[in-house]
Order: C-alpha cells, then structure tokens, then sequence
C-alpha cells in the first residue's frame, strides 16, 4: 500500500510537470524591433526646438527649484554654430543668483538637447557640455525690469569648447 501511494504522488508530480512544459511556448509575437532596446547610433538628428523649449522651462523655470527664474529664451544656430540665449530673473535677484541660474540655464539647455540626440555630452562642474563644443553662445541676462528696456545686466560671447563663470554687477 505505501509503494502504491508513492507510485501514485510520483506518476502526479511527473504529469504536473509534462503539463507545465507544454506550457512555455508564448503566444507573443517578437519581431527584430521589441527583442530590447535600440543602441545603434545615428547621425544627423533633428533637434526639436519645440519640444527642447517645453522641457527646459518645465525644468528650469520651477518655482520651487530655481525661484528666481523668469523666464529662458534660445535659438539654436547650429548650421552657424552658435545659440542666442538669454536668461530673465526676477527683479531683486542677488547678482550671485542670477549668475548661478544663468550658468544652470546654459547647462539645462545642454543635457535637453542630449535627451533628443545621445552624441552630445552631458554638462557638469566645469563644461556647460556637448552642445557648446561646437557652437558659440551668445548670452544676454536680464533681470525683468532691464528686459523691458533691452537693456541686459550681463552680455559676453562663449567661444566654442570653453567654460566661464559670470560675474555680474549689482
């Protein structure tokens, strides 16, 4: 009686398992395209400027994050090989503040332009990134009173590949 209760637990686990291995073949359909994630490199992307717009000021214009901030205004020239940027902050910024946000508005627009075009290099302590190593910068700051007038607080031309920080008067 015991062997033929062992006989019967062994001929179960072993029809348990049959079944279940008749089970493993998916019934979802895999092309080339959704084996996993795409690491080809391509040349030649179109940025969105659009788009790069509307994520830099869902960024960098957060009242929490960066409370001083007004407003940033670019255009890329990458055919000539500059950006024009200018940088807004609320009247009564302190001059450090306003450096400070005009410095993370030029790397902001950096690690944007990366998130649509992986052969630029991110920013960092000392580079304002990848964008930059081929193109000019033309930054005006402003703070709102002097954008009004046209007058900037601040105006210096970045050569291409270089890194500076601000010093701008009070």
């Amino acid at each position: 009686m015991k062997l033929d209760k062992t006989f019967k637990t062994i001929l179960l686990a072993a029809g348990c398992v049959l079944l279940l291995c008749g089970c493993t073949k998916s019934n979802i359909v895999r092309t080339d395209e959704t084996l996993g994630p795409d690491f080809n490199y391509y040349s030649d992307i179109e940025i969105d400027e659009s788009q790069l717009h509307d994520d830099v000021n869902d960024i960098y214009l957060d009242p929490i994050d960066y409370p001083m901030a007004s407003a940033i205004d670019f255009k890329l020239h990458l055919d000539e090989a500059y950006i024009d940027i200018d940088v807004i902050v609320k009247d009564g910024t302190s001059p450090e503040d306003t450096a400070w946000f005009a410095d993370q508005a030029i790397k902001g627009i950096n690690d944007q332009v990366c998130v649509q075009d992986f052969s630029y290099g991110e920013s960092d302590d000392d580079t304002f990134g990848g964008l930059y190593q081929d193109n000019e910068i033309h930054l005006k700051v402003y703070d709102e009173s002097s954008y009004k007038n046209g007058t900037p607080l601040y105006e210096t031309e970045i050569p291409m590949d270089a890194y500076m920080t601000f010093e701008i008067a009070s």
